[in-house]
């Protein structure tokens, strides 16, 4: 073997970058009230016939209350490979969501988002929207719902979006988005568990303007406070800018610590 150094893998494998981020999936799959914290590092490099550096970074906290939830989540990612910058992004997300009514069937939700992504020449986009979120399994009387081992939520919502890109020439984007998505958590059993979700988000003025996004994590207890997350994304823009291609795969593996 010509490789001299083996890989130290702590977090964040990655087959190729994606500019749209899969907020969903960092929805709430629990119940406990108060504040929740999560943060995980990671470091990966290779040295020989292959060789890169990539650094990442997530950080959640979360505040569940008796009829209003909060969620922040910061991610940052940076990648060399031979000597070469192949990834630069990151994002700050910040997120309502409020029970309308007695039960949690239906809830209100409202948003704001910053990103960037240096790879895809996005300098930057700003979110601001909100919606409706329905949870149809608290109408279905089942030992999975009893047991809180099963979770499905169905969202729609209008977003206005702003988008600076670092093309030759630039461009600017304004516009507004309807969002619809369906999520899926599900408790395998104590120690793992399965999210999925799936969305489109096509612009109100052009409907041939879509994005599309599904990601499906596996997530393990390794010990009282570590995971373990396995997670496969797919992003499709039927309009990239800049001659990048229109879809992107993406596949992580990320020790998280929960405080």
């Amino acid at each position: 073997m010509k490789i001299r150094y083996g890989i130290l893998s702590l977090l964040f494998v990655c087959i190729q970058a994606s500019a749209q981020v899969n907020t969903e999936r960092y929805h709430q799959d629990y119940d406990k009230p108060g504040f929740i914290y999560f943060n995980s590092l990671g470091f990966n490099f290779a040295s020989g016939n292959t060789r890169y550096l990539e650094l990442s970074t997530n950080f959640r906290a979360d505040y569940n209350g008796d009829k209003n939830d909060y969620l922040l989540v910061a991610e940052y990612a940076f990648k060399t490979s031979s000597g070469t910058r192949a990834t630069n992004k990151g994002f700050l997300h910040l997120r309502n969501t409020r029970v309308a009514g007695q039960k949690a069937f239906l809830m209100t939700e409202t948003f704001t988002q910053l990103q960037f992504d240096e790879f895809l020449l996005l300098r930057s986009r700003f979110l601001l929207g909100g919606g409706l979120r329905f949870d149809p399994a608290m109408l279905i009387d089942s030992t999975l719902r009893k047991m809180k081992m099963l979770k499905v939520f169905v969202g729609t919502g209008i977003f206005y979006e702003f988008e600076q890109y670092s093309s030759d020439p630039p461009e600017k984007f304004h516009l507004l988005r309807w969002s619809n998505y369906l999520s899926l958590v599900w408790a395998v059993n104590a120690h793992t568990s399965i999210n999925f979700v799936n969305y489109i988000q096509p612009a109100t003025a052009d409907f041939k303007n879509i994005r599309y996004h599904m990601n499906l994590m596996l997530s393990t207890l390794i010990t009282n406070k570590f995971y373990y997350d396995l997670s496969l994304s797919y992003s499709y823009r039927s309009m990239p800018v800049g001659g990048k291609k229109p879809d992107d795969l993406e596949v992580k593996n990320t020790l998280r610590f929960k405080f």
